[in-house]
């Protein structure tokens, strides 16, 4: 009788050809090796396919199409394949170090636990990012003791009975899905635990498409709006489309650059209200 993995890595995918090589390389390295990878396709037009198919000969992943091109309902049914005791959610754009699943097993077998969250880190081309990253980690966590939760991306750690047992991902959702699963956990009396040694690096790639000021406005109006209602985000609120063909014409541009053009924006900004 095989002997099921302690985690099952869940990744969304839709037209990562760009992006999902280096996660996978990076789950190649992993020094935990009690695992199994599940990557559920939204039938992506790129060659992620083909990529899937390549890393296939070097490690067990498991490759499933599905026609709801939603995170949510990747995720879900990602978990529904899962063999392994925990799941692991990751973004087919996000980076792990070597030691990561290694770290996290450790901390759930030494404390225990339903649900977990790895602090976030922004990728190494943002670095400038990095003091606002530490002050979300830590805000994230603070927000666990009080009435609204948050979460730290998708980047979820659950057991998967558990998972299974609060219903998974609401699909309904248009965004925010990682913080409602988070809040809905806590409705079950479970609190969410922080494994503050193991990052995920959060990928910045909407910023080079998006411009910073129109990228954290979103994310201030979605947080705002989760504060300031008693309900989830259900309705499109603002444009917010998903794949990696996104990003595939977009030039490198440093961070530097973006957070000089922050600025400038900022400035202009209260320049307005302070002569208006």
């Amino acid at each position: 009788m095989n002997k099921k993995p302690f985690f099952s890595i869940v990744i969304p995918t839709l037209n990562e050809e760009l992006f999902l090589p280096k996660l996978l390389n990076d789950l190649l390295k992993q020094k935990e090796k009690d695992f199994q990878v599940i990557i559920v396709d939204g039938y992506s037009q790129d060659k992620t396919p083909f990529i899937v198919k390549n890393y296939q000969k070097k490690m067990k992943i498991d490759f499933f199409q599905n026609n709801k091109k939603n995170v949510s309902s990747q995720r879900n049914f990602g978990a529904l394949k899962a063999k392994g005791e925990y799941l692991v959610f990751l973004d087919a754009d996000s980076r792990i170090n070597s030691s990561f699943l290694k770290k996290v097993k450790k901390f759930i077998e030494k404390n225990k636990g339903l649900i977990f969250l790895p602090y976030l880190l922004p990728d190494k081309k943002f670095k400038l990012y990095k003091p606002l990253f530490d002050i979300s980690n830590i805000l994230v966590e603070l927000s666990q003791n009080l009435p609204k939760k948050f979460s730290l991306g998708g980047s979820i750690i659950i057991e998967k009975k558990f998972f299974q047992t609060i219903g998974g991902f609401d699909e309904t959702l248009f965004i925010a899905e990682d913080h409602e699963l988070i809040q809905r956990a806590s409705s079950w009396g479970v609190k969410t635990k922080f494994i503050k040694n193991a990052y995920v690096y959060f990928s910045l790639r909407r910023i080079k498409k998006e411009g910073e000021f129109r990228f954290f406005y979103k994310y201030f109006i979605a947080t705002t709006k989760r504060l300031l209602s008693n309900e989830e985000i259900k309705k499109k609120i603002f444009d917010y489309q998903m794949g990696g063909h996104l990003y595939q014409d977009k030039k490198d541009v440093s961070s530097e650059y973006f957070f000089k053009k922050y600025l400038k924006e900022i400035k202009k900004f209260f320049k307005k209200i302070i002569f208006s």
